[in-house]
Formats: structure tokens, C-alpha cells, sequence
């Protein structure tokens, strides 16, 4: 074939004419993206099921075959590796690329909305095959996707993510054309989808000959107040991205007042772990879960009650269960906070500030569902207080890490996550089977709080409250001697 014989031979855009490639697996929401394109002016080309099912909602659709001359073979494996395609892509905006598109008859596309074949789904499914993730592993999508982010410094737009999409569409209306800025975090989202990919099936491919590999990849959210003391700086809040969702994974909060620091935050990671395992301890022993309030100092509970019906007991039994250790605590209840509730976290009744001491609590910082006004402004009253809120602790999810990953120097040590949760079963031989549903219920309550605490651990409860806690000792001994002495000042 002689040069540009055949390439381009019965596609013939317009002059000026602006061309967008669309090729997704997951069609949710690709007509609408197709259909404001299309009135903003572009042409769209595609293949396969996305072609069909935008000719199908009555959208004018350029075949890919159209343009490369070429049908799709090998079962739809090829279909968009081709110059035509990947030289439409890759083009930039100089005389030589331009003589280039003409010589051959190459379109050049504008924009790129491709996502890819689900073989991480099919990895973390039930006994994925080699032959399954193979023929699930992308080709032709990657390869799309890289070439338009390598190109999004000559105005190349590429859309990875549906969540992108309407802002493309509002910046084209608005300015006719993506901003650099705009460009590059499309690019830059391209290029660590890609990499998250990859890893996921080199993970895979590894594990096949018992190779354990394992990949890293965080991102940003936030800088924090401070670090764990200021010498050390800001620190930063990171979000894992090879995590399984979890609404209540720490980038999914909200900052409602104020701004937490390191510690902070590690005492709101202790109670929520504290939080979930005793939540699902009570779905398995009695199929509900009563309010629960924790207090966690220095990333160990220092108090915490529950009761089946009333939240602000629940909040009175965790700020008495060490009543000195709650001054600059982490509270974190299941339940939205109110006004009266605000007030039982904020202030010490008259008739317990003699044995308290003070009569401000001065917890600082407050983890709930949410609050309502009037708790916020209450709360707010000691200055600098710190309220974090998300919806999911109203029914906090088990966790679903598998394994549980701590930093050495030189690399990490790696074990499966501790899931057990205790049953009634467990505990017949100290309870007895005759034991009250309170009775297990303070059982869980120390047995939770001894099991989430830095070992060596010792944890006494009674009445539906910690009472007592002797966390991180170097000795038993210590760690009995030391709940009982906190246990007889509660």
C-alpha cells in the first residue's frame, strides 16, 4: 500500500471539526457526555459496545473501522492500535505533525474518554483465574488513555474518570478550551490509574508462583495543625488508593470546626477501631447496637459507656471512666450530637466536680455523625476544639482490611488482620449462661478495650462503662495494678 492509500480512505471530517473518542466498558452517563460533545461541536468516533449503544440512543457515531480502514481481529482484541488512531492522538501542534496528519489522511482527536476492562474486580473476586484476568487485562485502553495524557501539553483532552467529565463540559462552554492546569490533572489522573492497574495484576501474576508482591500508593487530602510535636512540623492526611472504599475512611470525613493534629488524629483512629469491633460484637451476640461514646487520650481509651436506648448515659459513663485522662481526650459517639448532649460533653454537673476536679471536661476534639446547631456553638465555646463528622458512624462497618501493615526500617512486617469477635459462646465459663444481656455487654466493653489497647493490657467494666485500664505496661503485674488503682478512682 502505497503512503496514505488506504488510511482515512472514507473518513472525511470537516475543516475545523473537533474530534472526541469514546470507548468505555461502564456506559453509565456516556450518552449525556456524548450528547453535550456533540453540541459543543465535536464529532464522535468509537467501537465496539460503545459504538452500538450510542447509535443505538440516536447519536451520529464514526465506526473506528471508518478511519483505520481496518476491522476489528483477534476476537475485538485490536481494534484502536493503529497510527490512524494513536497518530490522531499523539500529534502535536507543530508544521511537521500537521504535514504528517495530511500526508496519511489522519484525523487528529481533540479528546479521549476511555475507562478501563474491570480485572481489579475480577482479581479481588472469588478464585479469579489466570485465563479470566488475562482476557480482562486492557490493552487497547491503556495505550489510548497514556497516549492522550503524554499529549495534554499540546491541549490533548483525556477523561478517565466520569467524575470529569461535567467539568470538561463546563470549562469548554465557558472558555472554549481546558485551562493548562485542567490538562495536567486529567493527565496526571490518566497516569496513576495506569500505574494502579499494573500493579493490581502484577500483584496477581506474582502470587501465582507464591512471589509475594506488594505496591504503595497514597494521595494528599490535607495538612494538618500540627505534627506529634512541633519540632517535627505539619503532618499530612493521605488516603490510600489501593484500599477497598470505606465510608469511613479518614478522607471521607468533614471538618466541621477547626483543624486536627497528628495525635489528634491517631486517637480518633484508635476509637473508631474501638468503634467498629465493638459495633459488630454487638450485631453477633444480640443483633443491635446500643449508643456508644469512647474517650481515647494518646491513642488509648481512657473511658467509654454504652446504653441501649439513652445517649447522653452513654456520654456521662465514658467521661467518668478516668475522669482526669478526658481533659484533651478524643470523644467519638454513634449518634448525632445535640444540645443536651453538647453539654454533657462540655461541662461537669455541680454534683461531680469535687471528684472531677474541674468543672469543664475539656475534651478536644468531639468525632460524631454529625451536630445540630446548637451543640456546635456549645462545643465551640472552648476555642480551637476540633469536630469531625461523618454520617457512616451512625452503623460503623467492620473493617475491611485484610492484613494489617506496621513500618520497619528497610520495610514493613505484614500479618492478617485480628477479626475475631467475642461471643457468648466465649465467655459462658465467666459469665455463666445465665448472664444478662448488660452483663455480656460489659464484658465486650472491657474485652474490646483490652484487645484494640497497646499490650500489655488489663481492662476492668462494670455497669456498662470502662472503669478501669492499665494499657502498654511492660509487665501484668503492672498493667492489674494499675487498672485497679484507676478503676477505684472512677
Amino acid at each position: 500500500m502505497e503512503d496514505g492509500e488506504e488510511a482515512g480512505k472514507v473518513f472525511h471530517p470537516e475543516s475545523g471539526e473537533k474530534i472526541a473518542l469514546l470507548s468505555v466498558f461502564h456506559k453509565e452517563g456516556i450518552i449525556e457526555f456524548a450528547q453535550m460533545l456533540i453540541k459543543l461541536g465535536f464529532r464522535i468516533i468509537s467501537s465496539g459496545g460503545t459504538a452500538r449503544h450510542l447509535a443505538a440512543a440516536g447519536l451520529a457515531v464514526t465506526d473506528v473501522a471508518e478511519i483505520t480502514g481496518f476491522p476489528a481481529i483477534l476476537g475485538h482484541r485490536v481494534v484502536t492500535l493503529h497510527p490512524s488512531i494513536h497518530g490522531g492522538i499523539l500529534a502535536k501542534n507543530t508544521p511537521e505533525d500537521e504535514a504528517d496528519l495530511e500526508k496519511y489522511k489522519i484525523p487528529r482527536i481533540h479528546l479521549v474518554c476511555v475507562d478501563l476492562y474491570p480485572v481489579v474486580q475480577a482479581i479481588q473476586g472469588d478464585n479469579p483465574t489466570v485465563e479470566k484476568v488475562m482476557e480482562l487485562t486492557d490493552i487497547g485502553g491503556p495505550t489510548m488513555l497514556r497516549a492522550a495524557a503524554k499529549n495534554h501539553n499540546n491541549g490533548m483532552i483525556v477523561v478517565c474518570d466520569p467524575a470529569d467529565r461535567q467539568r470538561v463540559i463546563d470549562e469548554l462552554e465557558a472558555n472554549g478550551e481546558l485551562s493548562e492546569k485542567t490538562l495536567r490533572r486529567l493527565a496526571q489522573k490518566v497516569f496513576q490509574l495506569c500505574a494502579l492497574y499494573d500493579a493490581a495484576i502484577a500483584t496477581y501474576l506474582a502470587a501465582q508462583d507464591g512471589i509475594d508482591v506488594r505496591f504503595s500508593a497514597i494521595e494528599r487530602v490535607r495538612e494538618l495543625r500540627k505534627g506529634e510535636s512541633n519540632a517535627q512540623g505539619p503532618a499530612i492526611l493521605y488516603k490510600d488508593l489501593m484500599a477497598l472504599a470505606n465510608p469511613l475512611a479518614w478522607d471521607q470525613w468533614k471538618f466541621v470546626a477547626s483543624n486536627p493534629g497528628y495525635v489528634n488524629l491517631c486517637g480518633g483512629d484508635s476509637a473508631l477501631r474501638v468503634m467498629c469491633r465493638l459495633t459488630e460484637a454487638c450485631r453477633v451476640n444480640f443483633g443491635r447496637v446500643p449508643k456508644i461514646a469512647i474517650a481515647c487520650k494518646h491513642g488509648n481509651p481512657c473511658g467509654l459507656g454504652v446504653d441501649w436506648t439513652n445517649p447522653n448515659r452513654a456520654i456521662g459513663r465514658a467521661m467518668l471512666g478516668d475522669g482526669t485522662a478526658v481533659m484533651g481526650a478524643e470523644i467519638m459517639v454513634n449518634f448525632r450530637v445535640d444540645g443536651e448532649a453538647a453539654i454533657r460533653m462540655h461541662t461537669v454537673f455541680t454534683h461531680l466536680r469535687r471528684k472531677v476536679g474541674r468543672p469543664f471536661w475539656g475534651p478536644d476534639v468531639v468525632f460524631a455523625p454529625s451536630y445540630s446547631k446548637s451543640a456546635e456553638s456549645l462545643l465551640n465555646a472552648k476555642a480551637g476544639r476540633i469536630l469531625m463528622a461523618n454520617e457512616a458512624l451512625l452503623s460503623p462497618i467492620w473493617p475491611l482490611e485484610t492484613h494489617t501493615v506496621r513500618p520497619v526500617i528497610g520495610g514493613a512486617l505484614i500479618q492478617p488482620a485480628p477479626n475475631f469477635i467475642l461471643g457468648q459462646e466465649g465467655v459462658d465459663e465467666w459469665l455463666g449462661d445465665k448472664a444478662s444481656a448488660d452483663e455480656l455487654l460489659t464484658m465486650l466493653i472491657a474485652w474490646v478495650v483490652a484487645w484494640e489497647g497497646v499490650s500489655n493490657s488489663m481492662t476492668l467494666a462494670k455497669d456498662l462503662m470502662l472503669v478501669g485500664t492499665g494499657l502498654g505496661q511492660q509487665d501484668r503485674r503492672g498493667a492489674t495494678k494499675l487498672s485497679i488503682i484507676r478503676g477505684e478512682d472512677s
